[in-house]
């Protein structure tokens, strides 16, 4: 499909080179070489649809003044046949182009004929391209700025897709690290106070009516309090109620680790299809929901660590393994693996970044 944008700003290359030719046929110009000009779009519509600085560069060959050069050019422009119906002069030189009615007669003419194509580019090629975007923590509901970020994401998405580059759509789902080992903390204090004989009393006299549960709950803090490195919101209290309506009390006989994981597995698949839920109500959809999770599981996260012992980027420290990223251009090094043995969360982002470019180009 054709752009006239491009179109119309090759025509007026070609108008003013010609002019230039005449000038220089008739002697009125040197025929020296002349410097490229360029052809822009002015962000004042009122200074014309394109503008060229021709005269500006070329004051040195003519050895006359711009706004002089500029009316010499304007004399010898031929707009017969042209997308342009009219040039004007402006400020030191410039001369700013109009177009006419044939121009925008095409622009209507190819929007009717390409349909839902038009506008369709290859500037792309088919290049690949992962756009990856809103990616919310799945311990809680999305809020504004992810609703924000969505539009963006989307938007870019689409873009790069219109311009002819093969997209694709990824969220990248945080489903491991220090973030769900305190959503799983928040989930077993919460499940542990509703079971308390004050937390049955609680669901007794409310009917059954979640959220007045919900609420005294979380208003219940003559009985129960929250320590701070936890997740104090509603939805905490909401997801230990649903799983003690389905399942009881029987999770509290166990150890603090298997009700943590267990009242998890219950509570983040919810979250994540909750983030799914939003994001399709604006009608944004992924092609892919990249669990970090996977990063662990498959071994991912091991086999990175050692591509960078071997890469001689690496050394112990105080017991911990260190990436020498300041030889990169980063500010400081950066621990991978903390005395404990735990790693931090640049280990399995490593290893999202080398998903991407090596194992899935």
């Amino acid at each position: 499909m054709a752009n006239l944008t491009k179109l119309a700003s090759s025509q007026i290359r070609d108008i003013v080179m010609a002019s230039l030719g005449r000038l220089v046929a008739s002697g009125k110009a040197p025929s020296a070489p002349l410097p490229d000009f360029r052809v822009e779009i002015p962000a004042d519509k009122s200074h014309g649809d394109f503008a060229v600085n021709t005269a500006m560069v070329c004051a040195k060959a003519f050895k006359l003044p711009p706004r002089k050069i500029a009316e010499m050019i304007c004399d010898e422009l031929i707009l017969d046949g042209t997308y342009f119906e009219r040039t004007e002069i402006a400020g030191p030189g410039f001369i700013n182009f109009f177009l006419g009615r044939r121009w925008f007669s095409e622009i209507v003419d190819s929007v009717i004929k390409e349909g839902c194509e038009y506008g369709k580019t290859e500037t792309g090629a088919g290049k690949k391209v992962l756009v990856e975007f809103v990616s919310a923590n799945p311990t809680g509901p999305m809020h504004i700025g992810n609703a924000r970020g969505g539009a963006i994401g989307d938007c870019l998405a689409e873009i790069m897709n219109w311009a002819g580059y093969d997209v694709q759509r990824e969220f990248y789902v945080n489903d491991a690290g220090n973030q769900i080992e305190k959503f799983g903390k928040s989930l077993d204090l919460r499940f542990m106070h509703i079971c308390s004989s004050n937390g049955q009393a609680i669901i007794k006299e409310s009917d059954g009516n979640i959220q007045t549960i919900c609420e005294t709950i979380y208003n219940d803090t003559e009985n129960f309090s929250m320590p701070e490195d936890v997740y104090l919101g509603m939805d905490i209290i909401e997801h230990a109620y649903n799983y003690f309506k389905e399942n009881g009390t029987s999770l509290s006989g166990e150890s603090e680790d298997i009700r943590k994981k267990a009242l998890t597995a219950f509570a983040l698949p919810k979250n994540i299809a909750g983030l799914e839920r939003d994001l399709s109500k604006y009608r944004i959809t992924y092609d892919n929901w990249f669990k970090e999770s996977t990063l662990h599981n498959d071994g991912s996260v091991n086999e990175i660590i050692e591509k960078l012992k071997a890469s001689g980027y690496t050394y112990e420290l105080d017991g911990a393994l260190w990436f020498k990223s300041s030889e990169l251009g980063d500010e400081k090094d950066r621990v991978l693996i903390r005395a404990n043995g735990v790693v931090t969360y640049f280990v399995p982002d490593i290893a999202y970044h080398y998903n991407k470019l090596v194992a899935r180009g």
